[in-house]
C-alpha cells in the first residue's frame, strides 16, 4: 500500500525549531553516535546563544508573512543534555523576555535536581523526558522520581511526555517502566524504537570517539509483536474518530481561496468508506539479515495523528502509525515546519535526519573537521543549508525568493523518512497544492 499524501496539524500548525545547544551529555548511550553527543565537549556560552536566537527570530518572521494560519513557533532545546549547561537557565529567561511569542520545549534525560525541575515546570511550555536504560541505576531511579513528581506538579496534561527508548537488551525494564510507573501515574509516553531508519549499524563498531557502539537495534519477534500490537490499538482508536478535514481558516478573505480548497472548508460529510474503520496499516515483514524496524514504518515522534490518502483505494483516513516510510521525490513542506540548529558545528539544517535542502540554496563554508564520517552525506541536495555565522546571506536569499513570488518547496531526496514523517507531503502536484493552501497564502 502506498500513500498519495500525508499531513497533520492543519488546524494548529506548529513550527518546531530544534536547537541543539551542544553535544555535552552526562549519559553515554551506545546507540548515540559521537557526532551527536560528548561527555567532555565545552559548553556554549550565553552570548553565542543570543546570536542564534536573533537568527531564529528573523527566520520565523520571513516565513510568518506567508502563513494563512499563523504557525505556533516552538523552540525545542536539545543536545547532548541541555540542562547540564549552566548558561541554559539564563538563556531561557532571555528568550522569555525578548521572544515571548515562542513556546519553549525541553528534551532532557530527566536527571535534574528538584530545584532545577521546578524552574523547568515554571518556564517550559512542555517537557519531553527520554528514558535511557543504559544510564546508571542511581540516575534511572532519579529520573523515575522526577517523572512522578513532575506529573503531580504540571500545569496541564500536555506539559509532560516520556519517550521510552525501547532498548532490545533492556526490554523488560522498558515494559516495567511503562506498566508500573507511566500508566499508573497517567504520564503520556511514546515507545520509541532505536535506529528505526536503519541509517546506522546493527552490529557493534568502534565510533570516532573510540567507544564501541550499536546504533540500530534488531528486535526479536516477541518485541516486534509488542510494538505492532501497541500501534495497532492506537490506529484502531483514531480510525473511529471523526476525520479532521475542515481547516481552521480564520480572518481570511475566502474570495482568495481556490474553489477546490473551498470545497474542503464546507461542512461536507466524511469521505466515503470512513464509517468502516480501515484495517490497521502495520504489517511486519522482518528481514532476518538486518531486522530494522523501518520494515514497519513509523509513528510521529510527537504522537500526532496523521491524515493520509491511500493510492489504491483513495480512502482518506486518520492514523497514528503508517507503514510507508519512503517518500522520495514527493513534494514536502519540511522547510515550513522544521528548523534544526547545531551550535557545536555552527550548522543549520531544515531537519536533522533528512538533511534536505531547497534547490538553489547558496553555497556555505563548513568546517569539515567538525562532522566526522557524516560529511560524505552532504551534497547540493542534502546537508546544512547555512551556518549561524553566515545566516544572513541565506536569509537574504530566502526573502528574495518570496518577494519574487516564489514559494520554496522541498522535493524529498531520500528513500526513508524518519522523524518528520507527519509533515505535509504529496506524491502528485495537485494534491500538494491543495494541502499547501491549508497552511500558506
Amino acid at each position: 500500500m502506498e500513500l498519495d499524501y500525508i499531513y497533520s496539524d492543519a488546524k494548529k500548525p506548529n513550527r518546531i525549531i530544534v536547537w541543539d545547544l551542544g553535544r555535552r551529555c552526562n549519559f553515554d548511550c551506545t546507540y548515540c553516535t559521537a557526532w551527536m553527543h560528548s561527555t567532555t565537549s565545552p559548553f556554549n556560552k550565553l552570548d553565542k546563544l543570543k546570536k542564534t536566537a536573533d537568527f531564529i527570530d528573523r527566520y520565523t518572521k520571513i516565513y510568518g508573512k506567508r502563513e494563512r494560519i499563523p504557525f505556533q513557533n516552538t523552540i525545542s532545546f536539545t543536545g547532548g543534555e541541555p540542562a547540564i549547561n549552566p548558561d541554559f537557565f539564563p538563556l531561557v529567561t532571555y528568550m522569555q523576555e525578548n521572544y515571548p511569542n515562542l513556546r519553549l520545549n525541553l528534551t532532557t534525560n530527566g536527571t535534574w535536581s528538584e530545584r532545577r525541575g521546578q524552574f523547568l515546570l515554571d518556564n517550559m511550555h512542555s517537557i519531553t523526558v527520554s528514558y535511557h536504560c543504559e544510564g546508571s541505576e542511581k540516575y534511572k531511579e532519579l529520573v523515575k522520581r522526577n517523572l512522578v513528581w513532575a506529573q503531580k506538579n504540571v500545569k496541564s496534561e500536555w506539559q509532560l511526555k516520556v519517550n521510552v527508548m525501547m532498548h532490545m537488551d533492556y526490554w523488560d525494564e522498558c515494559i516495567d517502566l511503562i506498566e508500573n510507573v507511566l500508566i499508573p501515574n497517567n504520564i503520556r509516553f511514546i515507545p520509541r524504537t532505536i535506529g528505526d531508519d536503519g541509517r546506522y549499524r546493527a552490529e557493534w563498531f568502534k565510533d570516532m570517539d573510540g567507544a564501541m557502539r550499536r546504533t540500530s537495534h534488531i528486535y526479536t519477534d516477541k518485541q516486534m509483536a509488542w510494538i505492532k500490537s501497541y500501534w495497532n490499538k492506537k490506529n484502531e482508536t483514531v480510525a473511529k474518530s471523526p476525520i479532521k478535514i475542515k481547516p481552521n481558516i480564520q480572518k481570511t478573505d475566502t474570495r482568495s481561496i481556490p474553489k477546490n480548497i473551498m470545497s474542503m472548508v464546507t461542512d461536507s460529510p466524511a469521505p466515503m468508506g470512513h464509517n468502516n474503520p480501515p484495517k490497521p496499516v502495520i504489517k511486519i515483514n522482518k528481514n532476518a539479515e538486518d531486522g530494522h524496524v523501518n520494515k514497519m514504518g513509523r509513528m510521529c515522534c510527537g504522537g500526532r495523528c496523521m491524515t493520509v490518502k491511500t493510492s489504491d483505494t483513495k480512502e482518506i483516513t486518520d492514523a497514528m502509525f503508517i507503514e510507508q516510510s519512503n517518500f522520495k521525490d514527493y513534494n514536502c513542506m519540511i522547510n515550513w515546519f522544521f528548523l534544526h540548529i547545531e551550535e557545536d558545528r555552527d550548522a543549520v539544517y531544515q531537519h536533522q535526519t533528512c538533511m534536505a535542502k531547497l534547490d538553489g540554496t547558496p553555497d556555505t563554508n563548513l568546517d569539515d573537521s567538525l562532522f566526522g564520517d557524516i560529511i560524505h552525506k552532504f551534497n547540493d541536495k542534502k546537508g546544512p543549508f547555512t551556518t549561524i555565522s553566515q545566516g544572513d546571506k541565506y536569509l537574504d536569499w530566502l526573502e528574495a525568493k518570496f518577494e519574487a513570488g516564489e514559494t520554496p518547496t522541498m522535493v524529498c531526496p531520500n528513500t526513508h523518512c524518519g522523524c518528520g514523517i507527519c509533515i505535509a507531503k504529496a506524491k502528485y502536484d495537485h494534491d500538494f497544492v491543495e494541502i499547501k493552501e491549508r497552511f500558506v497564502e
